[in-house]
């Protein structure tokens, strides 16, 4: 864990007008293994009995103001769309996560509250947060943005109080089973809770259960697979939809989350959500892509790592 020394504000501050459009050109990596670098690592693989923990989503009071579904709703989206009601539940539960990193610059990724006893939680992928073994360790000036719709801030910018990865993102820095990490924020000025503003997801965290037959996958994408950058540059809320799959039936060793989704930079740490339009869970988080050897991706499959003991350990260990 890491606790946040900024005075109450500091945070905030460092976020000027000027900062913040800067940053929307500097998307988190989303692509960086090759498949030759996933191979059987029988080494790195948790040891933890199988687990299993689940939470429901938690609706914000206003939660009668419902987002409109269209026929995305019911049939899988790997072209990724635009939110159509980024402010309303559940789509605000999900929002811009921005820092200064520990390397240097400011960058960005997407993050989503997650339901916690402490109504503080927000749920990321670990590289949005932590360097791993070969930086300089945890990141710096983070905030929250929940909702955002490419132009407005409907429900402030939260500042982060403490994040937490997991040991072996820190050893080893590997995507199958370690690309997760819990943030919590600092309450409101007024002392309000994120949770109680925009509602929290519930999750999902059992061992050896890649497979899911419906998900929202959500983030805010300054690219994508095989598109123009210019389908991004408004810096809106998009979506994938569709079933997560075993990442590899023939490794038993991986137990990642694949679906198809063109969504990029920008969009890792974002929620793969199930019961989206009900009882929304986590069961995963936008993590990476496969790419060659020049650092172009491959195909349009996106990832994310198994979501078991380590997520466990993670969500267990926020206070």
């Amino acid at each position: 864990m890491e606790r946040s020394t900024a005075k109450p504000g500091e945070a905030k501050a460092f976020w000027t007008p000027e900062r913040i459009r800067e940053v929307m050109s500097r998307p988190a990596d989303s692509g960086t293994p090759q498949p030759a670098d996933l191979a059987p690592q029988a080494a790195n693989k948790p040891t933890s009995p199988d687990v299993s923990i689940a939470g429901d989503a938690v609706l914000p009071a206003d939660a009668n103001r419902r987002a409109g579904f269209g026929p995305s709703a019911v049939t899988d989206v790997s072209r990724s769309l635009t939110s159509p009601a980024p402010g309303q539940w559940p789509w605000r539960a999900t929002g811009f996560l921005l820092y200064e990193h520990a390397n240097g610059g400011t960058y960005r990724c997407t993050a989503s509250v997650i339901n916690h006893n402490n109504k503080t939680t927000l749920w990321t992928a670990a590289h949005c947060v932590h360097t791993g073994k070969t930086g300089n360790g945890y990141h710096k000036q983070m905030v929250f943005v929940p909702g955002y719709d490419g132009t407005n801030i409907p429900f402030g910018v939260w500042e982060k109080a403490a994040s937490y990865v997991p040991t072996s993102w820190i050893k080893d820095t590997d995507v199958r089973y370690s690309d997760m990490a819990a943030i919590t924020l600092k309450p409101a000025d007024n002392g309000a809770k994120i949770q109680n503003i925009v509602g929290a997801y519930g999750y999902e965290f059992r061992s050896n259960s890649p497979e899911n037959s419906f998900v929202f996958a959500i983030g805010y994408p300054a690219n994508g697979y095989n598109r123009p950058d210019s389908d991004f540059a408004d810096d809106k809320m998009r979506y994938c939809t569709g079933p997560t799959v075993d990442a590899s039936n023939f490794n038993p060793l991986d137990q990642r989350l694949q679906m198809n989704c063109d969504m990029g930079g920008g969009a890792s740490g974002g929620p793969m959500v199930k019961n989206f339009t009900g009882n929304a869970q986590i069961v995963g988080v936008n993590s990476h892509r496969y790419t060659n050897s020049s650092g172009g991706w491959l195909d349009n499959r996106m990832f994310s790592s198994e979501h078991g003991s380590q997520a466990v350990s993670v969500y267990n260990a926020v206070r």
